[in-house]
């Protein structure tokens, strides 16, 4: 079996941005221009008011308080995707993010495939992402560190949204993108399902709605399950399905700390070797 993996060709093992078609095209999204005046964030019984009758004002409050608080974060986030065709094994990664200038890095605790390590910086390391081949086969043949387009091919098999939309903030922004595009069309159909605990995201109670929709959005989803916990007005956790009620994907975010002080070299290419 060894012998066998010795002889597979490194597109094989790690994959390789040469000699694949490119990525399918995505459609750009619509910008979210949020206005914020200032003005004080509604109250918790005002806020479980405001998920039953105006699901949208209570998520544009989400994000208001999110750009006046939040600057990064650290979390331990869990998803299973349908990737091509493909629903994968659920994965588990330690996560740090900052919001400015945008950065991410992914370790992973379950579920790794073709690295077990990422980074990506905007503005750094030519704007692709850094990574860390999973595995001693695969790093004696590519090196420690390789890197790859964020929207390459590597990238868009790996997960359905890129690094560089990756956030709990770019998250919530493409649910308000595509219900105010169901709003004007007349289609939004939004219910709220009351306060429930999460388990996957550490037992934190959430406001949990449930948004339906017979036409398909963008990314192909027909249901949003949404959890916004109740205290941070973070996103919890997010289930996604389409119109078959086939799972597209499960996101879940627990052990959020807000702010955090950031190691030295939390985004830089030494934090991807141990």
């Amino acid at each position: 079996m060894h012998r066998l993996l010795l002889c597979l060709p490194l597109c094989l093992i790690l994959g390789s941005d040469r000699h694949q078609e490119p990525p399918t095209s995505q459609p750009d999204r619509p910008t979210l221009v949020l206005k914020d005046d200032g003005g004080a964030l509604p109250k918790p019984a005002e806020m479980e008011k405001l998920a039953k009758n105006d699901p949208l004002a209570f998520l544009e409050n989400c994000l208001k308080r999110y750009d006046r608080e939040v600057k990064g974060f650290t979390c331990v986030m869990q998803k299973q995707e349908l990737i091509d065709g493909k629903l994968h094994p659920t994965e588990v990664m330690d996560v740090a993010f900052r919001n400015s200038p945008h950065a991410v890095y992914m370790e992973w605790q379950q579920g790794v495939r073709r690295a077990e390590r990422v980074l990506f910086v905007v503005g750094e390391n030519d704007d692709k992402m850094l990574c860390r081949p999973a595995g001693k086969l695969a790093r004696a043949v590519a090196g420690d560190v390789v890197s790859r387009d964020v929207d390459g091919p590597d990238a868009r098999s790996a997960g359905r949204y890129s690094l560089k939309e990756f956030g709990l903030r770019k998250a919530l922004e493409r649910v308000i993108v595509e219900w105010k595009a169901a709003r004007e069309e007349g289609t939004l159909q939004v219910e709220y399902l009351g306060i429930k605990k999460v388990k996957e995201a550490g037992d934190r109670p959430c406001y949990t709605l449930r948004r339906t929709s017979k036409k398909p959005d963008r990314d192909g989803i027909s249901e949003c399950v949404l959890h916004i916990d109740t205290e941070t007005w973070l996103q919890d956790g997010c289930v996604l399905k389409d119109e078959k009620g086939n799972l597209l994907g499960a996101y879940y975010w627990r052990d959020i700390k807000v702010n955090p002080q950031f190691k030295e070299n939390q985004f830089k290419r030494a934090a991807l070797i141990p």
